[in-house]
């Protein structure tokens, strides 16, 4: 049968979704071995799951995560920045990965042009 809308994106995040369900905590070994499958992670997750040590840990494998949503990528990068990560230069901003689409716009006003043009010369930036 030809791929449908719900195989190609539905059904990986219904993968994706059970077999998080199978963790409580998501220390950073383990979001670094569910991959692209942490795409899964609820709000819930993410907020209660994750300690903030663990989440800063975890942010280069979570950064290259495709697919996140809008709430989930706001929800790692408020809980990020709440637990006192800072964006001071570009290499802490590429080092966000797919997460930059997290940053709300009073955040992304509060960088200088200098950190937003270092980043965007990175490759992992680019990506």
């Amino acid at each position: 049968a030809p791929p449908t809308f719900f195989s190609v994106c539905v059904g990986p995040f219904q993968v994706a979704s059970s077999l998080v369900r199978k963790f409580e905590h998501f220390p950073p070994a383990i979001l670094h071995a569910l991959g692209q499958a942490a795409v899964g992670l609820s709000i819930s997750d993410i907020e209660n799951g994750i300690s903030d040590k663990d989440l800063e840990a975890s942010i280069p494998a979570l950064g290259e995560v495709r697919g996140w949503n809008a709430e989930q990528s706001s929800a790692i990068i408020n809980k990020l920045l709440s637990s006192g990560y800072q964006i001071l230069d570009g290499q802490s901003l590429a080092k966000l990965g797919s997460l930059v689409a997290g940053l709300n716009s009073s955040t992304l006003r509060s960088l200088s042009p200098e950190v937003i043009l270092e980043a965007i010369k990175l490759p992992e930036f680019v990506q």
